[in-house]
């Protein structure tokens, strides 16, 4: 009878491991797509600046 017990409590134990280690996966999948906009957006500014400046040095 004892055995069982430690088999159910191993289960527990690794249905949490499985749902801890995929809410990981989850928030590094999103961390990573957040941080692909960030980077377009970033670089779109920078381009967008750099054009700006061009024209107004441009229009002098």
């Amino acid at each position: 009878m004892s055995r069982k017990k430690l088999d159910d409590n191993g289960q527990g134990s690794a249905e949490l491991i499985l749902i801890v280690g995929g809410l990981i996966v989850i928030v590094l999948l999103i961390g990573s797509y957040i941080s692909n906009i960030t980077t377009k957006a970033n670089t779109n500014l920078i381009n967008l600046l750099k054009q700006e400046r061009d024209f107004l040095i441009n229009k002098l």
